[in-house]
């Protein structure tokens, strides 16, 4: 039987901090409802997590499949995007492949239709699995295992059951221009497995943009899970991921002296599931805010220097990075601040390629 290894306290309390969450979910609580699913937040694509996430109002590349599917009807030419992120100093692995296309038909009547197709992987090992032990954890017997009491997880260390955690999410995407405005819509099919418990469901997508709606100013909005979604875990449990409202505006400016381009973005991912402002930034009632910002600044169309704010105003919410652009191929670099206080950033690689 694995061993609890005493070198990593700080990645040990991390996993079983999950495994508790996990537990939750399947027990199939309203509670666990919240966060749903949140294995597909953050999406994919370096250039968004080094933007805040404010991507909503700008989608202009392969990973507009997740941040709003109507951006791929601005696609050109086929493109493959391809994401490696280590989340939390390599507790979580996550993966994003991306290829678009245009196409030369119209499901709506419109015009510069687009397509994709893409997947987005999560995968955590060496996960300790509690759900045998809460009634010795339970020393006070209120039902609940306490994060006091959660400490005594050392004691039953040779106990503990290690499992690993599979998340999936593919998108199907397409997207076109109906008059001034840019239509798209991502089917999802979502598969999740924890230890020896599976799960399945399939949700919905839809996005606008609109450019240029004054000036440089693009106006961009994101209807999450629209249809509401279900996930059904074969122990006869189910969840619920409750739809999000995304709007998110986008200001470019052209620096022709410089042969810099400036981009400006924000975005405000609203909930409804009375989450409260200890999960996310602003909450009244059961509305709650997640507020993202960040900035762009390209020079010569080749190199590009990025930065932002993720959910917050601290320095563990600040996001940066930078991208380079090498004839076909774009390199980008994120990084992300330590929102978990584990002292481990996340750090996010992505290429595109054109062809």
């Amino acid at each position: 039987m694995r061993r609890f290894r005493t070198d990593h306290p700080g990645r040990y309390m991390t996993k079983a901090m999950a495994a508790l969450l996990l537990i939750i979910a399947l027990c199939g609580t309203a509670a666990a409802d919240k966060y749903a699913g949140a294995f597909m937040d953050d999406g994919g694509g370096a250039r968004a997590l080094a933007l805040g996430g404010a991507f909503t109002a700008v989608s202009d590349d392969p990973s507009a499949a997740y941040w709003n599917p109507a951006g791929l009807s601005l696609t050109t030419e086929r493109s493959l995007l391809l994401m490696h992120a280590e989340r939390f100093g390599g507790l979580v692995d996550r993966d994003y492949v991306s290829y678009v296309q245009p196409v030369g038909w119209s499901l709506f009547g419109g015009e510069e239709s687009g397509f994709g197709i893409s997947l987005i992987r999560l995968g955590v090992d060496d996960i300790p699995l509690t759900s045998h032990l809460e009634d010795a954890l339970d020393v006070n017997g209120d039902g609940e295992v306490d994060d006091d009491e959660l400490l005594g997880l050392f004691e039953y260390r040779d106990d503990i059951e290690w499992v690993s955690d599979s998340e999936y999410g593919l998108f199907v995407s397409y997207a076109e221009l109906m008059g001034s405005w840019r239509l798209g819509g991502s089917l999802k099919l979502i598969s999740q497995n924890v230890g020896i418990y599976s799960s399945f469901g399939i949700g919905m997508d839809i996005g606008l943009l609109r450019q240029g709606i004054w000036r440089n100013l693009d106006v961009g909005l994101k209807l999450q899970d629209i249809t509401t979604t279900y996930l059904s875990w074969d122990t006869g449990k189910h969840e619920i991921i409750a739809p999000a409202v995304i709007p998110g505006l986008a200001y470019r400016v052209d620096l022709p002296q410089w042969d810099a381009t400036v981009l400006i973005a924000t975005s405000f991912e609203t909930r409804f599931e009375n989450r409260g402002n200890l999960a996310d930034q602003y909450a009244s009632g059961s509305m709650s805010t997640n507020m993202h910002s960040g900035m762009e600044v390209g020079v010569g169309g080749k190199v590009f220097v990025r930065g932002g704010f993720d959910s917050g105003w601290g320095s563990e919410d600040v996001t940066a990075g930078a991208g380079f652009m090498l004839s076909r191929l774009v390199v980008d670099y994120a990084y992300a601040g330590d929102t978990l206080g584990i002292q481990e950033s996340t750090h996010r690689v992505s290429l595109t390629v054109g062809f």
